[in-house]
């Protein structure tokens, strides 16, 4: 559960899903369960635009555990979904029923507004105005999560800073041009260049649309510095899409890849981030800069031919039923891609597996590794999976490209049987490529021969590559990979 938390939190949405699936078929008792189940349905209501489903499950959540919390929250998280699809009747039924079983829950004030919402609707046009308008308050931007839980944070620019508060957007204060000026929290107020506001949080621009530099690093955009709960500081940099994707394509592919290949990334990341700005609207940020989504570097990773692969692209993104689609990507899929509902426990048409010849002929698609039984041990002991001295290991089970998908982890104290991407991760990534492997017994340890480099699903940056030098286009790559989606 805790690693489940860890990934929701991070956004780390089809990650999360596939730990919540774990603990259902583990059949646990307690609140693992109903918490599972309940976090599920949020994650297709919200995250995949899967409203049936979620419903679905909610309705689960109804019957099995009757007269409690969790009954009370999947009505009135049924209510909700049920209102944002204009299904206001039954919305304005699902309302009342939260109302009259339970009259005591901590929700009954805004069922009450929402069940008064949901009998006096708004029209089909004015509904609609209010998306669009919704939608463009947001703009070109996208928020990135650049720093988390930091003590200080250092800024300095060419040019003056402006210090706004975000709240009222009254100017704090100025930083001259060219003066490190460090931000700290201390004692309940923020500390800007040693003077403390009473502030949780503050905004940083420079003028004529400089650059800043935080913490060593130049990047493009505005900032918002925030004080978390534990007294810490997080900083997301408030940036245009495109000057994002400067960033953002170098970092993921090797800029001194064919341009069509570069292209296919610029699209990718593209549609990738606009899909998780949508998806995290209510969110204090839409995307990280790590792995966790996609890596960020600033203006110091950008080059030339990324940025002209990002121009050359500009505003091109892949649709799904009109809305961006969800464009996973990995390194090399060793010959053949994964279908997303072997990796994460959820079907999505466009994310299927497929030959993918290119790939298997890409250099260093073929990997071999070797673990020693202690190595595995202490890393699965880190990641929070007590064994005892382990005996041996083996595959499980097998998806249909040929993908491990369960392991099963024979110790002194019984067996664990892990997923294989769980495995995978957990143990050592970097050595253990992918799931694509066969693997057997060694002296001490267990030996893996494998394909292929990352999860699998989606576009293979390598098949990209071997595509692009073949003299494929950017468009021919795109639609080798993603299946069924329209290039807009």
């Amino acid at each position: 559960m805790r690693e489940a938390e860890a990934h929701f939190n991070r956004g780390e949405y089809l990650e999360a899903l596939g730990d919540y699936q774990e603990i259902l078929e583990q059949s646990l008792t307690g609140e693992h369960q109903p918490k599972a189940l309940m976090m599920s349905a949020t994650i297709h209501g919200t995250f995949l635009r899967d409203p049936e489903t979620a419903l679905k499950i909610y309705g689960q959540v109804r019957e099995r555990y009757r007269g409690t919390v969790y009954e009370a929250d999947a009505v009135f998280e049924s209510a909700r979904v049920e209102y944002e699809r204009a299904r206001y009747r039954e919305a304005s039924r699902l309302f009342g029923l939260y109302l009259s079983k339970f009259p005591s829950g901590s929700r009954r004030d805004v069922a009450a507004f929402m069940r008064d919402a949901s009998d006096h609707p708004p029209g089909e046009v004015e509904r609609k105005a209010r998306e669009q308008a919704s939608r463009q308050d947001r703009g070109d931007g996208i928020r990135v999560l650049v720093l988390d839980n930091a003590g200080e944070i250092r800024v300095v620019s060419s040019s003056r800073i402006e210090v706004r508060n975000p709240s009222g957007n009254g100017l704090l204060s100025t930083i001259a041009p060219r003066q490190e000026t460090r931000i700290r929290f201390d004692g309940g107020l923020l500390s800007i260049g040693g003077q403390p506001y009473p502030l949780t949080e503050c905004l940083l621009a420079a003028e004529q649309a400089g650059m800043l530099r935080v913490n060593g690093t130049l990047y493009r955009g505005t900032w918002k510095i925030a004080a978390s709960r534990e007294g810490r500081l997080v900083a997301y940099n408030l940036v245009n899409l495109e000057e994002y994707l400067y960033g953002v394509v170098p970092k993921e592919m090797p800029p001194g890849w064919p341009d069509e290949a570069l292209k296919a990334q610029a699209v990718v990341s593209r549609t990738f981030a606009r899909y998780q700005k949508e998806a995290n609207a209510a969110r204090e940020y839409d995307i990280s800069a790590t792995t966790a989504s996609q890596v960020y570097g600033g203006v110091a990773a950008e080059t030339d031919r990324t940025r002209r692969a990002v121009d050359a692209t500009r505003g091109r993104i892949l649709l799904h039923g009109g809305r961006p689609a969800l464009t996973y990507f990995h390194a090399n899929s060793g010959g053949v891609t994964e279908d997303a509902r072997h990796v994460w426990r959820v079907a999505i048409p466009y994310l299927q597996s497929m030959p993918d010849e290119p790939s298997a002929r890409a250099p260093g698609a073929a990997w071999a590794a070797f673990l020693t039984f202690p190595q595995i041990r202490d890393a699965l002991h880190r990641n929070g999976i007590k064994v005892g001295e382990i005996r041996g290991i083996a595959p499980a089970s097998f998806s249909p490209s040929g993908r491990v998908t369960k392991v099963r982890v024979e110790h002194s104290s019984g067996t664990a049987v892990l997923s294989g991407n769980q495995f995978r991760t957990m143990t050592d990534p970097a050595a253990v490529r992918s799931t694509l492997f066969k693997a057997g017994p060694a002296a001490g340890g267990i030996r893996f021969e494998g394909r292929g480099s990352g999860h699998g699903v989606g576009l293979s940056q390598w098949g990209a590559r071997m595509m692009a030098e073949g003299g494929s286009p950017y468009r021919e790559i795109l639609l080798h990979y993603y299946k069924g989606l329209e290039l807009n």
